[in-house]
């Protein structure tokens, strides 16, 4: 049977692009996109890379070779000065997170380091705690669509066709193919390819094989303004009560969780939120106007923080790759480097996030 591709990627987004890249090295790779790259959370995120996330600094899933894998993919496509050498601060901003974060250094010496209130005054002017902070050298924070857009280049330069403004209507399998119908306007249109990766991101609601993975959608806001002229020194990323990042003369803050949503449009009562928890921080960024103001949902598993890759239930030639959560920025790059591994041989799946241990 001829096929249009050996894979066709249904999304684009960070799951879609980082498959696209590593497929891309030895198979026709076609990508296929409702919208536009890096539409959906992908063009909301801040883009934190933080190996030791929540309230008790915990570390990620296979936390050395998800680090290992971010700078790694983006000097296979050309961009690595999209991760600067920054580091990410964790200000402590509740006393019950100063033993956690201590005990987070002492557990990762080669990747975090405790500094004292006195400290991180003096390395970081801006920077208001009064309890110490969590360091992670090789922590800092990526542009997310930016690395999309630069990823999915580099995967057509090596033959790779990307695709915009097709929806997906369906798809299926025969023992020969996998099969998806195009939206193509006035007609539609069947591609055929030896695999499907479907990388819908918060497109999964429609269809219900993918909403029976048990799926949840979280809202997330991300909130840009000028960089207050009057802020001392430069800061890394920050992730404490939420997050500030540093983009040029701007500063990026995040985020908030809203399970229950209606809509994509900016919250003006979650703006408010996201600042003043931010403030917390650095106090001057409850000063300037908004720039801008973005949505985005975070899809993630409802009984796991884990990501989901492989083949649909009762499915062989339909794979998914999805449920990235917060963590999708560590988590899709460490796994779209094994994944024409996986493909080859499902076996070879972490039972942690295949889709057949569901």
């Amino acid at each position: 049977m001829r096929y249009d591709a050996d894979t066709i990627i249904v999304g684009a987004g960070l799951a879609g692009a980082c498959a696209a890249l590593t497929l891309s090295r030895n198979h026709s790779v076609h990508v296929l996109e409702a919208d536009a790259p890096a539409s959906g959370a992908s063009g909301a995120a801040a883009g934190l890379v933080n190996p030791l996330m929540g309230r008790r600094a915990r570390p990620v899933w296979r936390l050395e070779a998800a680090l290992d894998a971010v700078p790694a993919l983006l000097e296979e496509a050309g961009a690595p000065e999209l991760f600067p050498d920054t580091g990410v601060l964790r200000p402590a901003v509740e006393p019950d997170q100063v033993e956690p974060f201590q005990d987070a250094a002492d557990a990762h010496p080669d990747l975090a380091i405790w500094l004292s209130p006195g400290a991180v005054h003096e390395r970081f002017p801006a920077v208001q705690p009064d309890r110490g902070a969590l360091f992670v050298p090789r922590g800092g924070a990526v542009n997310v669509g930016a690395m999309v857009r630069a990823l999915l280049d580099a995967a057509e330069q090596r033959g790779a066709t990307v695709e915009t403004q097709a929806p997906v209507l369906y798809w299926r399998e025969t023992p020969a193919a996998a099969v998806v119908e195009v939206d193509r306007g006035d007609d539609t249109e069947e591609l055929r390819a030896d695999r499907v990766l479907l990388a819908l991101g918060q497109g999964f609601s429609p269809f219900p094989e993918l909403r029976r993975l048990g799926l949840d959608g979280v809202k997330g806001q991300t909130v840009r303004i000028r960089r207050p002229a009057d802020l001392p020194g430069a800061f890394p990323p920050m992730s404490g009560r939420g997050y500030v990042v540093p983009e040029g003369d701007t500063l990026v803050l995040g985020s908030n969780y809203d399970n229950n949503f209606d809509d994509l449009t900016p919250d003006p009562d979650a703006t408010a939120y996201i600042r003043e928890k931010t403030s917390k921080m650095i106090p001057e960024v409850d000063q300037p106007p908004l720039l801008d103001e973005t949505a985005g949902v975070r899809v993630k598993h409802a009984n796991s923080n884990l990501p989901l890759l492989g083949p649909l239930p009762r499915r062989e030639r339909l794979w998914t790759f999805t449920a990235l959560g917060s963590k999708g920025l560590l988590s899709a790059p460490h796994l779209a480097l094994d994944l024409p591994t996986y493909l080859d041989t499902p076996s070879t799946l972490p039972q942690e996030v295949s889709t057949r241990s569901q």
